[in-house]
C-alpha cells in the first residue's frame, strides 16, 4: 500500500506539468454565425504545405493535425474568425 501512494504521489506533479503545457482556452469568444468556414481555414492550412490528417472544432478552435511538407507531424489551432493561429 506504502509503494502505491508512494508512487502516486511522486507521478502527480509530472502529470500536472504535463496538463499545463496544453493551453486549453477558447480561440474566440465569438458566436458561430461570425465563424468563416471550416473549409476556408482548411484550405489555409493545406496552402501553408500541410497535409491534414485529423481535423475537428475543440475549444471554440479550429484544430488539425497531420504532416507538414518537411514530413514532420504538426497540429495546429486556428482562430474560426481571423483564421489566424492560436497560441
Amino acid at each position: 500500500m506504502k509503494k502505491c501512494i508512494i508512487a502516486l504521489l511522486l507521478s502527480t506533479p509530472i502529470q500536472l506539468t504535463i496538463a499545463a503545457d496544453h493551453d486549453h482556452s477558447p480561440c474566440t469568444k465569438e458566436p458561430e454565425k461570425k465563424w468563416q468556414p471550416f473549409s476556408v481555414a482548411a484550405k489555409k492550412v493545406e496552402d501553408m504545405g500541410h497535409t491534414i490528417k485529423a481535423a475537428e472544432v475543440h475549444h471554440k478552435c479550429y484544430e488539425f493535425r497531420g504532416k507538414s511538407k518537411d514530413g514532420k507531424r504538426f497540429e495546429l489551432s486556428i482562430n474560426p474568425v481571423s483564421l489566424e493561429p492560436h497560441k
